[in-house]
Order: structure tokens, then C-alpha cells, then sequence
């Protein structure tokens, strides 16, 4: 079989089943075994094997001759139940750690949670985020203060990402920040500047303290 990306697959499937060995990476296949590429292709180990086997030959290797009637063998298999792996369950990608890039729901923190500290208010945040199953994402303000880690930063020096939902909070909307948010099908913004350039593109815009809002969203939505 060729060591191509299937072949590698189903190679010790099939060695597995018919319960033969498997001789993988072969850049020779002789009658009782094969000449094996190893360490990066940097030295040859030349394999025998006693009876039928399988191997996997690196693409590009033609050293095998076509055989003749009279060394043409008839092999009789008798079929057997063999194990394969079975997906028993698919989990959801935990919002929390799954990559930022493919969040569907991002709620952002910008420097308008940053004031008086802003521990508590990423706190509240990532509360309301997991009561939403959203992620948290943040701007380079955020995460230069320390409340949230760079794989968090959104932005052109950051994580690019393009959510169904996107919600804003406290984020002014510099360019930076803009240029790594792609095209949100539903963009919500909740400033205190009527203005900013978030709020002038955004499907929803809240004028109001973020902070503020966010604490009466943890009240509604955990019930604490």
C-alpha cells in the first residue's frame, strides 16, 4: 500500500485483521520482507519477515518488479470479526479554552471594564460568558493590564475572529481591535460614548456603563 495519509490509515487496520505484520515506510519490497527508511530517511534497516505481510511504500519508490506467473502465490483468508475504534460520544468544544477563532459567541472586554481595577468586572464577565456558553475575548488594554490572557487579545496582533455574536463591552472600537473581528452576523455594543466607532457599527448599541450592566446581566441570568 502506498505510505500516503489513507494508506498509513488503513495499513495496520488491516495487519491488525489479518493478523500479519506490518512493514511501514518501505522504499524496497522483496519476496521475505522489505528495506525500511528510518530516522528521517537518513539510514536503510532491512527487514525479513516468515510469511505474508503488509507494508506501506514511500510515495515516489518504483523498485518493485512485476512478478511472474510462476512466483504468483493464491492466498485464502478466512474472514474474522476484527476491532476497530468506536466513537462512542462528540463533545462540544468547552468556551472556556476552545480557540478563540472558532467562537461562535465572543463577549469582549475593552478598557471600559478596566477602571477602579477591573478584576471584578472580568469576573462578572466571564460569569455572564458562561451562563451564555460564549467566550471571552478582550482588547490589547485588557490584556496589557493582566485581567486576561494574549490568546485572549482580538485584534490584528491578536486572534482574528469572525462570530455569529459578538457583544462589546467597554470597547471604543480602535482600528487595531476592528481589523481582527471580521464580519459578526449579530454585533452589540455597550458603551458610554454614543459615538465611538463600535457603537456606530454595531446592530445594538447600549448607552450605558458596561460595568453597571454587566452586573445587572449576572443578576438576571445566574439568579445570584
Amino acid at each position: 500500500m502506498p505510505a500516503s495519509p489513507d494508506g498509513r490509515d488503513l495499513a495496520p487496520r488491516l495487519a491488525f485483521a489479518l493478523g500479519i505484520p506490518l512493514l511501514a515506510g518501505a522504499i524496497e519490497i522483496h519476496r521475505t520482507g522489505a528495506r525500511l527508511a528510518r530516522w528521517g530517511s537518513k539510514t536503510m534497516v532491512d527487514v525479513e519477515v516468515d510469511g505474508p505481510f503488509v507494508a506501506t511504500l514511500i510515495p515516489g519508490v518504483r523498485t518493485v518488479q512485476s512478478a511472474s506467473e510462476e512466483s504468483r502465490t493464491q492466498l485464502d483468508w478466512p474472514e474474522q470479526p476484527a476491532q476497530d475504534a468506536e466513537v462512542l460520544e462528540v463533545l462540544p468544544p468547552d468556551p472556556k479554552t476552545a480557540d478563540l477563532a472558532e467562537a461562535p459567541r465572543i463577549l469582549g472586554a475593552g478598557a471600559g471594564l478596566t477602571k477602579n481595577g477591573g478584576k471584578e468586572a472580568i469576573e462578572l464577565l466571564e460569569k455572564v460568558a458562561d451562563a451564555l456558553k460564549a467566550s471571552v475575548g478582550a482588547t490589547r488594554v485588557v490584556t496589557d493590564a493582566g485581567h486576561a490572557s494574549y490568546q485572549r487579545q482580538i485584534g490584528t496582533t491578536g486572534v482574528v475572529v469572525d462570530p455569529e455574536l459578538y457583544i462589546a463591552f467597554g470597547i471604543s472600537g480602535a482600528a487595531q481591535h476592528i481589523g481582527g473581528l471580521g464580519a459578526p452576523k449579530h454585533l452589540v455594543s455597550v458603551n458610554t460614548d454614543p459615538s465611538c466607532p463600535m457603537t456606530a457599527m454595531a446592530d445594538l448599541g447600549i448607552v450605558t456603563d458596561a460595568t453597571a450592566l454587566l452586573a445587572e446581566l449576572a443578576k438576571e441570568i445566574t439568579h445570584e
